[in-house]
């Protein structure tokens, strides 16, 4: 996905967000979002290719998602017909559920560990991630033997490595003067 296609998603997320929060439904449009977004993802080359009218995409999306989703979501669905933006719906599901975290104080953190966290190391480092972003953190723990030991972390754009590669790595460019 190029950049200017990433930025679009994050408007047309925002712009959903927006209405969702003035109509007190994120939580509902959230879901049906990334429900239209399963349901249609084995459909989208009809949905990108040029010779398949605007109405019969509109046809096709109303037929595969019926009563399933909210009205607001369905027409969502169809401005993006219109606007031949529809194949940015799964970035557009994605930073829309980014948008409902941001906005219920919830952040993700992608956490790499040289081995397994157990339930208690998990929480415990969500606690203490939580209490120094001020915000509640999820964790989302991966085991990656090449760190040797310990940790690295990644909020956002923000990471710490507690990674004993992490420190060799970074003793390495101070003995070499960098």
């Amino acid at each position: 996905m190029q950049l200017n296609d990433r930025v679009l998603a994050r408007r047309y997320a925002s712009a959903l967000y927006q209405s969702a929060v003035g109509a007190k439904e994120e939580d509902k449009v959230g879901a049906d979002l990334a429900k239209a977004s399963r349901a249609l993802s084995d459909k989208m080359a009809v949905f990108h290719h040029p010779r398949v009218s605007p109405a019969d995409k509109k046809a096709l999306l109303k037929g595969e998602l019926g009563d399933s989703v909210s009205r607001t979501v369905l027409r969502f669905l169809e401005l993006l017909v219109e606007k031949k933006r529809f194949g940015l719906l799964p970035a557009m599901a994605g930073d829309y559920a980014r948008l409902c975290d941001e906005g219920r104080g919830i952040v993700h953190a992608a956490v790499r560990s040289a081995g397994p966290l157990g339930a208690v190391e998990s929480k415990l480092l969500s606690e203490k991630l939580g209490a120094f972003l001020g915000k509640k953190v999820v964790v989302d723990v991966k085991e990656d033997p090449e760190l040797l030991a310990g940790l690295l972390v990644r909020v956002g754009d923000w990471v710490f490595d507690g990674s004993l590669k992490g420190k060799l790595r970074a003793l390495g460019a101070r003995l070499a003067g960098n």
